[in-house]
């Protein structure tokens, strides 16, 4: 967006090429809201349902929209090309060590040291703004926040596709028991699936994973594994040196939603943010107010989920009543905002189940 705005825009990568991890992943049909078309080569597959299991009950609820099952490496090399054609300039081999204030030619700007791949020593370039893409142990984040950042463990293996699994539906499996978060079986195709959870750290990861697949008699063919940001109600995506900005977007800024713990949408949402506040010359945080409203109901949604019990996941599966599912099908997990007053209305039983659950574990401020 900036470089085809007529901005001289420069991506600086680590790496001494361009070597994005492959990643399976599923975003809503919002992906095309936010960047104005679908990047069909990274499009492996299209679902249209979700199956939602407990430990004593279950629930489906179809989509209006498909989802997209999404390969996040071919996302992000073909957003590579596509800011390459609009004019941008990539840089490989240097790594962000450090943003200070500075002054050149009479003008206040941003001094940008990076370290060579090389070796060869280090290199200094000026910037009249920086935005900080770069992951959940961002350097450009140390500019902003000087606390310790937080993350949790994504792990997920590559399975062919079970004979009783339908490829156009996603399976999610509620087990308190081994995460507070949830199992899911993504279909990649009507061949393969990739199974996986959140876990808190990589050792539960992999402990609960290995379980999963043993007793569901699944035969791992790849792994696939990341650290996931945590969004907290104080994250502060953007600083100033010197009077000039400094942006942090994706897991450098904390923009995952909490519930699912997805970011690809969200981190984008904040990229765009970024550059029309670049472009406008207006405060960064004035165009995060609507995905961080988003991200804090994430969160909160997610603070209740907590403390639920294999039992009180029962209930919400059997709660979900048509109404609620029509609801659901009609909004997706990126448009949460629209939605969630409306869902009391469609099944008042939910806030009794929410307020049980607060009475028996209230939240900590």
């Amino acid at each position: 967006m900036l470089a085809e705005h007529g901005h001289s825009v420069r991506v600086y990568e680590a790496s001494d090429t361009f070597r994005p991890l492959p990643r399976t992943l599923i975003v809503t049909s919002r992906l095309r809201d936010v960047l104005s078309f679908v990047p069909e080569e990274a499009v492996l597959n299209r679902v249209d349902r979700f199956k939602l299991v407990s430990r004593g009950g279950s629930a489906q609820v179809p989509l209006r929209q498909p989802d997209l099952i999404v390969e996040r490496g071919r996302v992000l090399r073909f957003l590579a090309e596509r800011a390459q054609q609009a004019g941008a300039e990539l840089v490989f081999g240097q790594e962000l060590v450090g943003i200070d204030r500075g002054r050149t030619d009479g003008v206040d700007r941003l001094s940008l040291r990076f370290l060579t791949e090389a070796g060869s020593g280090p290199v200094h370039e000026w910037a009249d703004a920086v935005v900080g893409a770069d992951g959940v142990h961002s350097p450009t984040a140390r500019v902003c926040a000087k606390r310790q950042r937080d993350s949790v463990a994504l792990l997920q293996a590559l399975v062919q596709l079970p004979r009783d699994a339908e490829p156009h539906e996603v399976a999610v499996w509620f087990d308190r028991g081994s995460t507070r978060f949830f199992y899911w079986l993504i279909p990649e195709s009507d061949r393969r699936a990739a199974v996986g959870l959140i876990a808190d750290d990589p050792a539960r990861a992999e402990a609960g994973l290995e379980n999963f697949l043993r007793e569901h008699g699944l035969v791992p063919l790849q792994y696939q594994a990341a650290p996931v940001a945590v969004h907290r109600y104080s994250s502060r995506p953007w600083a100033s040196l010197g009077g000039r900005p400094v942006f942090l977007v994706g897991d450098a800024a904390d923009q995952v939603k909490m519930t699912t713990v997805g970011g690809l949408v969200t981190g984008l949402r904040g990229a765009r943010a970024a550059a029309e506040a670049v472009l406008s010359r207006s405060d960064y945080q004035h165009y995060l107010h609507g995905l961080k409203r988003e991200l804090d109901l994430h969160l909160l949604l997610r603070s209740i989920l907590d403390r639920f019990s294999d039992d009180d996941y029962d209930a919400l599966l059997n709660l979900l009543n048509r109404r609620v599912i029509e609801l659901l099908e009609a909004r997706n997990r990126d448009d949460l905002v629209g939605a969630i007053w409306r869902l009391p209305l469609a099944q008042p039983r939910l806030l009794l189940l929410a307020a049980r659950v607060l009475l028996r574990q209230p939240l900590r401020r």
